[in-house]
């Protein structure tokens, strides 16, 4: 089997059941996967071939589903690039991988025009819309014949390369197999059980973890989703109240604030919901109690990372139904919610003090993670994943404990990888860019607690120049060369950055001494 088979079948199986609904479409399964073939066969006759790379910059739409899939058929090789990148970042990513086709949206088709001419391996780019110099996905599905594609595609052949911050500051590419991408389907519904009588919303980007595993894991069942651009609360609640919507997964906790705050302003019929779930950072319980008492469905959260091949944690809905428990359950309960929960069945998960050795239960060490679908390499870093994965373990990075019940816990960061909005950040990337800005001497980035980001970008700097003046310029600098999301949100001046004997940053010291202002 390979991911293409899922539009196909589900067309057998259900051919007039909606499949997705848009702001702007609405597509049976049947109409899908004619859609999806038409695009593999335009693709086919622009000359692509399996194992090129198809990059794709642009927000979650119906377009996007459909190159996946017809990516799918014909062995080509997606690269889902996030729209929130600048132009530097975008040209790097499709020069890295030689993408020789680019989808893209109108929006980023003349934001990244620079960019996109001076891919010199793109051959073709097909524009939703339309637009100067790209052909329009219209004309492209126009084209296209809507027969099946007869590309031999095996499970072991590569489907995607996503991109992830790395501590050098450096993206690198991650491959993965249609095998990856089945089985960590495959896991989750084994964990989250969901059917084709699902209706799921989908308000995540696809470029990412969450939004790409729902994606495939609500299609392969065949369920009926509701895909928006982005996340609106406001929108998420009408849709959930309108269109019955039974499921949903949104990538931080701190979304389900605003959630709630739409909800208080303009109550929405929720009844419908069955499960939702949540990923990227641990759930504040306040936020937690007050999102149970409001929605009243089964909940769930995920751990994991890109490299590791999803999902490596559950906390499962039993962990998080507190109704008709004794006082002294209920406080076990509530301890475990802290938690990201326990190892997958498809995973093993342990902790290691400093020597490598095996930490005791409830002793902080660094979390390791063994799965299955973990990637082999990374694109264009040879000897970079030795770094990573060693004697068949991922190294996340992450400091955690494992308790008595083999709840996981997280308990700082060990890599210096700033997690923001469900979002990694290289902490020497912003440090890089900052250190660009004219009278700057040094400077160290660090991530400081935020009840809505998890963790907020703050950036400590040494200048002899006024502090008011450099601030702006500093900001002013990174906006022209970071992605909004790694826009810092402070700005801390200090006369010095203490440092240990190697000269390297105390970033731990400087946390602790700027973490009670953050916020």
């Amino acid at each position: 089997m390979n991911l293409g088979d899922v539009p196909r079948r589900n067309a057998y199986r259900y051919a007039d059941k909606p499949a997705l609904i848009a702001p702007d479409c609405a597509l049976s399964w049947g109409a899908l996967n004619e859609r999806v073939n038409r695009l593999a066969h335009r693709l086919l006759a622009a000359g692509l071939k399996k194992g090129d790379r198809l990059a794709i910059l642009s927000a979650p739409c119906a377009e996007v589903v459909i190159a996946y899939f017809a990516a799918a058929k014909t062995g080509m090789v997606i690269v889902p690039i996030h729209t929130g990148l600048v132009e530097r970042e975008v040209a790097f990513m499709i020069n890295d991988v030689g993408a020789r086709a680019l989808i893209v949206d109108a929006p980023r088709l003349e934001a990244m025009g620079p960019a996109i001419k001076g891919a010199s391996t793109l051959e073709l780019v097909i524009a939703l819309g339309g637009g100067e110099g790209a052909e329009s996905f219209e004309a492209a599905l126009a084209a296209g014949d809507a027969s099946e594609p007869n590309t031999q595609v095996d499970a072991l052949d590569l489907f995607a390369i996503r991109f992830t911050s790395g501590t050098t500051g450096l993206p690198k590419g991650c491959p993965s197999t249609h095998q990856d991408w089945l089985r960590r389907s495959f896991n989750f519904l084994a964990h989250i059980s969901h059917s084709h009588k699902d209706r799921a919303l989908l308000m995540s980007p696809l470029s990412l973890g969450v939004g790409s595993s729902m994606l495939m894991s609500y299609s392969i069942v065949g369920a009926q989703m509701h895909l928006y651009p982005r996340f609106d609360a406001e929108e998420a609640l009408a849709c959930i109240a309108r269109d019955k919507i039974s499921t949903f997964m949104i990538p931080v906790p701190s979304l389900f604030a605003r959630l709630l705050q739409a909800d208080a302003a303009r109550p929405q019929d929720l009844s419908s919901l069955r499960v939702v779930g949540y990923g990227g950072a641990v759930f504040p319980i306040p936020l937690l109690l007050e999102t149970l008492k409001r929605f009243t469905c089964d909940f769930f959260g995920v751990y994991g990372h890109l490299e590791a091949g999803g999902f490596s944690t559950y906390l499962m809905p039993e962990d998080h139904r507190l109704a008709g428990v004794t006082d002294a359950e209920r406080e076990i309960k509530l301890a475990r919610l802290r938690s990201c929960g326990r190892e997958a069945l498809q995973a093993d998960v342990r902790v290691i003090d400093e020597a490598g050795a095996p930490a005791p239960a409830g002793a902080v060490g660094e979390l390791l993670v063994r799965t299955e679908g973990m990637i082999s390499d990374y694109w264009n870093r040879p000897g970079e994943i030795e770094k990573s994965i060693r004697d068949g373990w991922f190294h996340t990075g992450d400091a955690a404990y494992v308790d008595e019940d083999r709840y996981v816990y997280i308990a700082d960061r060990i890599k210096d990888v700033i997690r923001t909005g469900g979002m990694n950040v290289s902490s020497i990337e912003i440090e890089n860019i900052v250190q660009e800005t004219p009278g700057v001497r040094e400077a160290a980035a660090i991530g400081l607690p935020d009840p809505r980001w998890g963790e907020l970008i703050a950036v400590c700097v040494v200048t002899q120049e006024p502090a008011g003046e450099m601030e702006e310029k500093i900001l002013a600098h990174c906006r022209e060369r970071l992605a909004n999301y790694k826009i810092p949100k402070r700005i801390i001046f200090v006369n010095d950055i203490p440092k240990n004997s190697m000269g390297k940053a105390l970033k731990r010291e400087l946390k602790q001494q700027f973490a009670p202002a953050a916020g």
